[in-house]
């Protein structure tokens, strides 16, 4: 007979555990970040709606009225740490406690090859796609670890795991967010504290629509094997499953979602 663990058995682990949690969103604007917060508020979770946009908050917690869980809205400049200080202790203030915190805060910056690229161009877009993931993670490490337990997600991209010509600076920013999520997962593992990424490939958020209803559509539909861009749900579900209890025994892992393409063999088959 095999030793007993602490694993929870089938029956018992499939639920998510996330009606009653604390969770927060960072960036809630339309598309990946709003979905996150539909989804979780929607297994129970009581959310905290955080953007530097008011009115983008707002829209958020109230776009998940009629759901099982509650939702909050938070105004913060997560550029400025006093700010996030301030924010992450009124969240967990309000909430009670903090069990779960997904970032989608996040932008590409204008195309362009590195021998032309701005310096203003670099900093912004290594400031918003990893300087606010770190100053976001020092702060809610710090109420998770009192609590001896928490989950922390991030969303990075498949510019993170292959070559990103003409978007050299968000690659290079998602990859060092890829690697920043495994260092914390062994740091913040003896405090119950996980740490994971989801890298999703072409998305279909209002900044990028055009990949799947313009011209470009037919190109990507395919070169992706499942023959579609992601939907902001296919996102947000891949990281409420890795905040949530059904992922107890996952942490320092990069979950892509995206349909396949970055496996997709690139010369013709058979060869």
């Amino acid at each position: 007979m095999s030793e007993p663990t602490n694993a929870a058995t089938p029956t018992a682990g499939w639920a998510p555990g996330l009606s009653g949690a604390g969770a927060v969103v960072f960036g809630v604007g339309p598309g990946i970040g709003l979905a996150c917060v539909r989804v979780l508020a929607g297994l129970g979770a009581d959310v905290a709606c955080v953007d530097i946009d008011p009115a983008r908050a707002a829209a958020a917690a109230e776009a998940v009225e009629e759901c099982p869980g509650t939702a909050t809205p938070f105004t913060c400049d997560l550029r400025r740490p006093e700010q996030v200080r301030r924010v992450v202790a009124e969240i967990a203030g309000t909430l009670g406690r903090l069990d779960a915190a997904i970032s989608v805060v996040g932008h590409g910056g204008p195309p362009g090859p590195v021998a032309t690229m701005p310096d203003e161009v670099w900093r912004d877009v290594l400031q918003i796609n990893l300087d606010q993931q770190f100053l976001v993670t020092r702060e809610v490490l710090g109420t998770m670890s009192a609590q001896g337990r928490g989950s922390i997600v991030f969303i990075s991209s498949i510019n993170a795991l292959g070559s990103s010509p003409q978007r050299a600076a968000y690659g290079a920013a998602k990859a060092a967010l890829v690697s920043l999520a495994r260092s914390l997962a062994i740091e913040a593992a003896p405090q119950g504290v996980r740490v994971n990424t989801v890298a999703p490939g072409a998305t279909r958020t209002p900044r990028r629509r055009h990949l799947a209803e313009g011209e470009l559509a037919g190109v990507y539909r395919a070169a992706i094997p499942l023959g579609r861009i992601a939907e902001p749900e296919d996102v947000a579900h891949a990281a409420v499953f890795l905040a949530s209890d059904l992922a107890a025994f996952i942490t320092g892992q990069t979950l892509v979602v995206d349909g396949g393409a970055t496996v997709k063999y690139s010369q013709p088959a058979g060869n």
